[in-house]
């Protein structure tokens, strides 16, 4: 099995950006990398289609819900 190729085990991350100072982030969607550093790359690769003055990724497992989303019966 030596020649096998083994992936690093990936989290997924949530991206949010802002287009200018006063707008809110928005989340713009999600990604799966093995760190925050390729997060981060990806991110800019993948959400490249504006000029965004702010960026922020944000692994989902750090998100701590307020009101979680429920099912109606």
């Amino acid at each position: 099995m030596s020649g096998d190729i083994v992936e690093s085990p990936s989290s997924v991350y949530v991206v949010f950006a802002r287009l200018h100072p006063t707008d809110p982030l928005a989340e713009l969607g999600t990604l799966r990398a093995s760190n925050d550093g390729l997060a981060c790359a990806y991110a800019r690769t993948t959400y490249d289609e504006d000029h965004w003055c702010e960026m922020a990724v944000v692994p989902r497992a750090a998100l701590i819900p307020v009101i979680e989303t429920r099912t109606r019966p």
